[in-house]
């Protein structure tokens, strides 16, 4: 079934099955208002996780980052029915083990999501436009076209422009193969404008990785690049991701970046 691709939340207030998936929705506030008054399942999938009891959410998935096009082409062995033969060929080349281990979402875990989607009559996916700065963001887009073709999903693109969701609708059919996924090893960097612009902000397993200390001043470095912050311990972010905002960041296509954090002597 084809939907019409949506670029609001108000649909989601009647939505009986809602799977986020793409921007952090503990910094969405607009996200978080429109998911309070859904009364469905919520399933929330995202590299970080922020313990709130303001968030709702009925399940969460933790995946890699960098693995949102495994994520999505999971997303289709899940959820699609009734495929065209190219995409269904695709479906049924998927190295279904591999893509779960690497993005470490379990099998399990959409089968958890899928059998709550079974019993929605009004399902919905909400993706940001996080996912389109990926290197693979083509084959991402092909992936949820085909989605919206050939699952119940309605689909909506949080920010999405409609040159974005024209190029998303003409999206052909010829699904490339999920090769190797991108993998970041220690710690990495989420670029966006809602967190102090002062500070670098991030949890417990961040600062024991990266070895500094609340209030410490801290480079980040990645490439050629050096920002300078005030490293801001927060004990509810989880994960092995700070929070930055700077205009040297900000200008990246994808929003997340592999750094590495040096200790600024006083």
């Amino acid at each position: 079934m084809s939907n019409i691709i949506q670029t609001d939340l108000s649909s989601l207030a009647q939505s009986d099955f809602v799977l986020v998936l793409g921007e952090p929705l503990f910094l969405n506030k607009a996200l978080q208002e429109a998911l309070a008054k859904c009364e469905g399942y919520i399933a929330y999938m995202n590299p970080m996780d922020y313990k709130s009891d303001a968030i709702k959410f009925s399940q969460y998935s933790k995946y890699e980052v960098g693995s949102e096009e495994g994520i999505c082409a999971l997303l289709l062995e899940f959820f699609a029915q009734g495929c065209s033969f190219e995409v269904q060929a695709f479906i049924d080349d998927l190295d279904v083990g591999y893509l779960s281990a690497e993005s470490s979402v379990g099998e399990e875990e959409f089968e958890q999501m899928q059998t709550a989607y079974n019993q929605a009559s009004t399902p919905t996916l909400v993706v940001s436009t996080d996912l389109f700065g990926h290197s693979k963001a083509q084959n991402i887009m092909k992936l949820l076209n085909a989605l919206n073709q050939y699952s119940q999903f309605a689909v909506t693109v949080l920010g999405a422009t409609p040159s974005l969701i024209e190029t998303i609708n003409e999206s052909d059919e010829t699904l490339e193969e999920v090769e190797e996924l991108d993998s970041f090893n220690g710690v990495a960097i989420y670029a966006n404008t809602y967190s102090s612009k002062e500070y670098l902000v991030g949890g417990s397993s961040f600062a024991r990785i990266a070895k500094v200390n609340d209030n410490d001043q801290v480079s980040i470095v990645f490439g050629s690049s050096k920002i300078q912050k005030k490293f801001k311990l927060d004990t509810n972010l989880q994960g092995m991701v700070a929070l930055c905002n700077d205009a040297g960041v900000n200008e990246l296509d994808y929003r997340y970046k592999q750094v590495k954090i040096e200790k600024v002597d006083a």
